[in-house]
């Protein structure tokens, strides 16, 4: 091993096309590409089909949450259009929530002066005057604002895939510039 001649490492250095058994060249390796290009290729379309599975569950995620955010502040539009009608009947006039307004306080999990919904409703009686209105309306706007918020947060770690996302596709397109030069300066040395 004192000299730098690969022969001496008696023939156990092999290249894909170097194993085949004959004198011709093993076409199928070539085509699967077992070069150092081609597998960082592939680990970075790899990491790209991650990055897009991310992506397509953070879009999912933000877009329910949106979704509820615009619920929640509809549900509040509605209760302060009870409390504007219940200013009318006087002072001491009380009214039963709406049924859409419940139906989505439930599915929400709603609580309302650390309340759930319904023990809210049974420790009033059934039926709200306007000060205990504004208290549902209050939750369901923090309800909605937080709701916002989070969208607003996934929407920044979204950003933050996409651009990590386009790094890789950066790299990729790299990668087969310098394979093309690589190619093109061996094409040209063999004429």
């Amino acid at each position: 091993m004192g000299t730098n001649n690969i022969s001496d490492l008696g023939g156990q250095i092999k290249t894909s096309f170097e194993n085949s058994d004959s004198d011709h060249l093993d076409v199928a390796a070539a085509v699967q590409g077992d070069s150092v290009f081609s597998n960082g290729i592939n680990t970075l379309y790899n990491n790209m089909n991650m990055f897009s599975e991310q992506a397509n569950d953070k879009y999912k995620m933000i877009t329910e949450r949106a979704n509820f955010s615009r619920d929640a502040h509809n549900m509040s539009n509605e209760v302060d259009e009870q409390i504007a009608n219940l200013s009318h009947q006087g002072e001491n006039a009380t009214v039963s929530l709406q049924p859409d307004i419940l139906d989505f306080a439930h599915q929400a999990s709603l609580t309302v002066d650390g309340m759930g919904i319904d023990d809210y409703l049974k420790k009033h009686g059934g039926k709200l005057n306007h000060i205990q209105l504004t208290a549902v309306k209050n939750a369901l706007d923090t309800a909605s604002n937080k709701a916002s918020d989070f969208v607003s947060q996934q929407q920044l770690q979204l950003q933050k895939i996409l651009q990590t996302y386009n790094v890789l596709v950066s790299m990729i397109n790299h990668i087969q510039t310098l394979l093309s030069e690589m190619n093109k300066n061996i094409a040209q040395n063999i004429r």
